[in-house]
């Protein structure tokens, strides 16, 4: 059975714009809670790769890092199946790599908040990038969603 090409770009693009969704809520909830340096150091948290989630800001920390990986995957992944079975459609390409840009900026900053100690313009920076992905990955999931149609070059009609 072939695997429907376009329905799978579709299925990891969308899964790479809600992933990426849900890490800045899950971002706004640690820092609501106060729970930014519950994992003093990165990229492990406390130590460990998974920590003890008994303490709540601990797992909610660490639930903002496995969704961020989530995000990762999917949006690399997004990527991949762009540049290998979509190459003609330039938007998507193009986006999906703007995507992954934002996204090594995003975890850069990510890791700079946690060694700062949450300085505040590290942490503005850091939703902004955050922000920037999200939209980004919006834009490859809205171009993923379209049918396709490579891009040609305009062409009048002729008399």
């Amino acid at each position: 059975m072939p695997i429907d090409r376009r329905r799978l770009l579709q299925m990891i693009a969308i899964a790479g714009a809600i992933c990426a969704y849900t890490t800045i809520v899950l971002g706004g909830t640690v820092r609501g809670m106060g729970a930014g340096l519950a994992c003093p150091d990165w990229p492990l948290c406390n130590g460990h790769v998974v920590p003890d989630l008994g303490d709540p800001l601990v797992a909610v920390e660490y639930a903002h890092r496995l969704v961020a990986a989530l995000t990762t995957l999917f949006l690399l992944a997004t990527f991949a199946v762009s540049v290998l079975w979509f190459r003609p459609d330039l938007r998507l390409v193009a986006f999906s790599l703007t995507s992954v840009g934002l996204l090594a900026a995003q975890v850069f900053l990510g890791a700079l908040t946690i060694t700062s100690s949450l300085d505040w313009v590290i942490v503005t920076m850091h939703l902004a990038f955050g922000t920037a992905t999200f939209a980004s990955s919006l834009l490859v999931a809205f171009f993923a969603l379209r049918p396709s149609s490579p891009d040609l070059p305009y062409r009048p009609a002729a008399d």
